[in-house]
């Protein structure tokens, strides 16, 4: 039981899910995998699993035959749509022309002789190994499908029938036999290719003979008596499971094939499987909600459909859940963002919109089975899914069901598309951030203790080294930028976001590990604004730092401190390396001018305030920066970042990019940088926000990251340690988002070490009342407003305490420059320059006037009037950041 797509994933090849370097995705059409030797023959792998040969039996009391008949013609509804549907319609027309031509292909090289040893040339098991298993089933069950599908050029012919049923007697015979061994990759005999294989059967379950049902099942029954593994692993070897037994009506196997599913139904705190806050691991360490888990997805459905109004039907509303915490929030515009799809981003056939369509096909399957109260907000979604794909329709490959379900959907005027997604959010369990808004996306990257920086096993991503070390991934205007080649195009070495030392590195260099640090995530309030960081060290060498975005309604704000090394190495921040069009001619502007104007042009920029990006969006530096900027056509292969024999692709690629960088020099000793990303901006919006910008970065040091947008009252810091930023205090490391409202101030707080267990943290305002406060947060004090916390088990999610408080007021800045002043902190000449302001700024408040203006020219005088103290700066500067958003805008 398998979607209509090709299968995914190059699986784990142990059954507890485990990497080694086997190789476990069957051949998609067209690919050929000769090995050089036999692998280790596997004896012991079946008896390992511990159950007795199930045999096919009748159905059990209370099974009948009409029920299995039932729980197989429904089998067959998911490949074979009943309804009437056009063959001439464009997109179905070039699916059945695709599905003949491919069947015609396997037909024609298939070897039907009488005394043949294999069925296809490049897939023979003495040669092939294990990939002879499942590429057979797969071409059998093509050839089976073409068969069956009306509108094909092979529909209803007997010739082919024949041929396919012959095929699979001899598989049994021959290759898959009940009393057969392992052979290479465990994955293609009890999952990949007995998954196929029944599906194959299913379809032409009525033109079988009772012996020939019995000898297919009983062979899928000795290689997958009963499900196994963990997470992906668990369910795909329980739709095996049900497979076989609905079409051996053996209601144990079924029953069996069903329980199996119950772990994954179970949110996990560690290893493989979903996470309460949307995370999927597999292989301990690695998001791959992208590929692993959307095979979870992808084989539930056909389990969900088979099962339906039988004893066996299964609640999963889990699922749904799933679709709304795991998939929705990193699914833009159709591609979903392959920071969650690990490996798999260096092969050449998937990538972000082939993953996305993968889960929309599965979530549109889920939908026939969708409980009342989440069908209308999954139609809406998925309506979303399907019409904000401009860039690669998300329905021609689906096989006839699935395009006629999608037709339907997008054809419903009563469900209107969910709209853009707007939403912050920290996956804590996979140091993972996607700040979304209505025009754009932003996905963060990071690794930790708990999380691999990349996994490269089986010769795959093996260029992958800063793909997780701080990058930054951002989605706007079109979702094409990475895909048709971007990973093997993209200079590996400067990942957007990160910091690295300027070295060449070994193929797979600091792959399949984590972390050495445990800082990685971030606060979150209200799902609006997120305070993320990491901990970073990068692998092989001396370069530490710590790196905070501070994310808020319009931008960015990407910080960088303490960055030292000690290896004699030049250190590089990678501020953006942008895909640009095919022509690559988008203008590109610093300060408004255009430094690098063409293809192959290079230029170093002094004192940049400003980069904006056709296409793209600005960039502002908060103070002048040395920029560095290349625009170059880079080419590269597949086969460069991957070296598996299915994916290492040789054709020449060629794509374009503008890349903007820091350069830190040699050795640096705590230094930092800062930049404020705006994505979607114009080249006048940008110059107009680096003028007057809507931020302001509070602090930048190895000990303390702060931002503050001003409009929004929002404060959003990362201590890392015992210390304070601005009106927020803390007795130890803490990532804090603080909103000072009109009436109320709202507190999230988070440990992204995952170690701490309590601390104090102190807001230098006066409340009034507590609102609310997540279990284990104890506000100890109103005046000023203090809070315990006890992170204790929260695993780095955010904990929040609203309540009501006493606002900033002119009036209280008037009364601390008086004290500033009265102490000579503030010397008589700018007290009454500022004193004036001031006055300005609370006339224009009480007439209801734009107020905000004002508070900048406060602002500009307090940094620039001699006659006022540093530290007097600090705290008046601070105290009319905060004032900003209580005032007329």
């Amino acid at each position: 039981m398998t979607s209509s797509g090709p299968h995914l994933f190059q699986p784990s090849p142990s059954p507890q899910s485990q990497p080694n370097q086997s190789s476990g995705r069957f051949e998609p059409p067209g690919h050929s995998l000769a090995l050089s030797r036999r692998a280790l023959l596997l004896a012991g792998a079946v008896a390992a699993a511990g159950t007795a040969f199930p045999t096919a039996r009748p159905a059990t009391a209370g099974t009948t035959d009409d029920q299995f008949a039932q729980m197989r013609a429904q089998w067959r509804r998911l490949w074979v749509a009943e309804e009437d549907y056009d063959p001439t319609d464009p997109a179905i027309a070039a699916l059945l022309s695709r599905l003949t031509t491919e069947a015609e292909q396997f037909w024609s090289t298939m070897d039907r002789s009488d005394g043949r040893t294999y069925l296809w040339e490049d897939a023979q098991l003495d040669v092939n190994l294990s990939f002879a298993i499942s590429v057979s089933f797969h071409r059998l069950r093509q050839m089976a499908l073409a068969w069956a599908t009306r509108g094909t050029g092979l529909f209803g012919n007997a010739e082919l029938l024949a041929d396919v049923v012959a095929g699979y007697d001899w598989m049994v015979a021959n290759y898959y036999r009940e009393d057969g061994e392992i052979i290479g990759n465990w994955y293609e005999w009890q999952i990949s290719g007995p998954q196929v294989f029944n599906d194959g059967v299913a379809l032409l379950y009525d033109r079988l003979t009772a012996d020939q049902v019995d000898a297919y099942t009983r062979a899928v029954a000795h290689y997958t008596p009963e499900p196994f593994g963990t997470a992906a692993n668990r369910v795909l070897t329980s739709n095996v499971v049900v497979g076989w037994g609905t079409l051996a009506g053996n209601a144990d196997a079924v029953q069996s094939g069903v329980d199996g599913l119950a772990p994954v139904f179970q949110y996990v705190t560690r290893g493989d499987g979903f996470y309460p806050d949307g995370s999927f691991i597999q292989h301990g360490i690695y998001p791959y909600a992208g590929s692993y888990g959307a095979s979870i997805l992808d084989a539930l459905v056909p389990v969900l459909a088979i099962v339906a109004n039988s004893p066996w039907q299964v609640d999963v509303s889990v699922a749904y859940a799933w679709l709304r915490d795991a998939y929705d929030p990193v699914i833009w515009r159709g591609a979903l963002m392959d920071m969650v799809s690990g490996r798999t981003i260096s092969r050449y056939d998937e990538g972000e919109h082939f993953h996305g369509h993968y889960v929309l096909q599965a979530a549109l399957g889920l939908l026939a089975s969708a409980p009342p109260d989440q069908e209308a907000w999954l139609r809406s979604v998925l309506k979303e899914w399907l019409v904000s794909d401009t860039f690669d329709d998300p329905t021609p490959w689906r096989n006839i069901p699935i395009v006629l379900a999608a037709r339907r959907l997008a054809a419903d005027e009563s469900v209107r598309p969910r709209g853009e997604l707007v939403l912050s959010k920290v996956f804590h369990y996979q140091d993972r951030i996607v700040h979304r808004r209505p025009d754009w996306a932003l996905g963060i990257a990071m690794s930790s203790t708990r999380i691999g920086r990349y996994e490269s096993i089986n010769d795959e991503n093996l260029k992958g080294w800063f793909t997780a070390d701080g990058a930054t991934y951002l989605y706007a205007y079109d979702s094409g930028r990475m895909v048709n080649g971007f990973w093997p195009t993209i200079d590996p070495y400067r990942i957007p976001g990160t910091t690295v030392d300027v070295r060449s590195r070994e193929l797979g260099e600091g792959g399949n590990q984590a972390a050495p640090t445990a800082w990685a995530g971030g606060a979150c309030l209200a799902g609006r604004f997120t305070a993320g960081g990491m901990d970073t060290a990068v692998h092989g060498g001396s370069l530490t730092l710590r790196k905070s975005w501070m994310c808020f309604d319009d931008e960015v704000v990407a910080l960088g401190a303490g960055i030292t090394a000690h290896d004699g190495l030049r250190i590089e921040t990678i501020v953006e390396n942008r895909r640009l069009s095919d022509p690559g001619d988008e203008v590109v502007r610093v300060n408004g001018q255009q430094p690098v104007p063409s293809l192959g042009s290079s230029a170093t920029v002094d004192n940049a305030r400003w980069l904006h990006i056709e296409q793209t969006g600005g960039y502002v530096f908060p103070e002048p920066v040395r920029l560095h900027l290349l625009r170059e056509a880079r080419t590269g292969k597949w086969s460069d970042i991957s070296h598996h024999p299915v994916w290492a692709k040789d054709d020449q690629l060629t794509a374009n990019y503008l890349t903007a960088w820091l350069d830190h020099g040699v050795d640096p000793s705590d230094d930092t940088y800062a930049y404020v990303l705006l994505p979607t901006a114009s080249a006048e919006e940008t110059q107009r926000y680096s003028d007057q910008p809507g931020t302001t970065v509070v602090a930048n040091t190895a000990s303390v990251q702060a931002a503050r947008a001003l409009a929004a009252g929002v404060l959003c810091a990362n201590l890392w340690g015992p210390g304070e930023a601005s009106i927020v205090s803390s007795t130890g490391g803490v990532s804090v988002v603080v909103e000072e409202g009109d009436t109320e101030l709202a507190i999230a707080l988070a440990d992204p070490t995952h170690l701490a267990t309590t601390l104090e943290v102190g807001v230098a305002v006066t409340g009034t009342a507590v609102i609310s406060a997540d279990p284990g947060i104890t506000v100890t004090s109103l005046d000023p407003v203090r809070v315990s916390v006890d992170f204790t088990g929260t695993a780095g999610a955010t904990l929040t305490v609203r309540l009501t408080y006493v606002p900033l007021t002119v009036a209280e800045v008037r009364a601390r420059l008086d004290a500033l002043h009265a102490t000579g902190q503030v010397t008589t000449g700018a007290y009454r320059s500022l004193d004036r302001q001031l006055t300005a700024v609370e006339e224009a408040t009480t007439r209801g006037r734009p107020a905000r203006p004002l508070v900048r020219a406060f602002r500009r005088t307090v940094v620039a009037h001699p006659g006022v103290s540093e530290s007097a700066v600090r705290t008046l500067d601070d105290l009319a950041q905060r004032l900003f958003a209580r005032v007329p805008a």
